[in-house]
């Protein structure tokens, strides 16, 4: 299906955009403008927040980042504890494409604990360690970004924010950093944008 939430990729009447390949020069272009067609977001739902500067939600991004994640990132990981280290961890997203979890890089010792499952939908902010706390606003990030991501990192870190818990990310580089922050916002926004349609809000 196609879910251009701007519809202005100006399909003709009668002409779908899940043709099987191009059978002349009007589904190449359709292919095409869907693919680049940017569907911008506002930058405030009321229910989630996209990092700042990420303003695209078009299904090309979409689908390649739940592509990415279902094949999985190693990032760094800062452990929500005091004593727990920051460790390589691949972060996931489950067949149904909104549960986000994570498991050891290679490498990394187990915890044992079973892996957490956390549902997208309910992520309110993609927050980049340098964007304002709301809960502190003379500090930047969150509490534990501030504790355990030193200040070298902080370009290329950011978290998710969850109702009662954040989960703290260093990426590998700052692109990824880029890639990551944008690919979240994009997903989380669309996730949160069905579920409005969905239930009627």
């Amino acid at each position: 299906t196609n879910n251009n939430a701007a519809g202005g990729v100006g399909t003709a009447p009668g002409m779908t955009g899940g043709g099987n390949g191009p059978t002349g020069n009007e589904s190449v272009s359709l292919g095409t403008a869907t693919q680049t067609h940017e569907v911008r977001m506002p930058m405030l739902l009321s229910t989630f927040k996209p990092a700042t500067g990420c303003t695209n939600a078009s299904d090309f991004i979409v689908r390649c980042f739940v592509a990415r994640l279902r094949s999985g990132i190693t990032v760094v990981k800062h452990g929500r504890s005091r004593w727990c280290k920051s460790r390589l961890r691949v972060l996931h997203v489950h067949s149904d494409g909104r549960s986000l979890s994570w498991k050891p890089a290679l490498g990394e010792p187990s915890s044992g604990k079973r892996p957490p499952k956390l549902d997208l939908t309910t992520c309110r902010e993609v927050r980049h360690a340098w964007s304002p706390d709301p809960d502190n606003p003379m500090f930047t990030g969150t509490p534990i970004l501030r504790q355990k991501c030193e200040a070298a990192n902080a370009h290329k870190s950011f978290a998710l924010i969850f109702p009662k818990r954040t989960v703290d990310i260093t990426a590998v580089t700052a692109d990824q950093c880029k890639v990551l922050m944008e690919g979240f916002s994009a997903l989380c926004f669309r996730l949160h944008v069905a579920q409005k349609v969905a239930t009627g809000g």
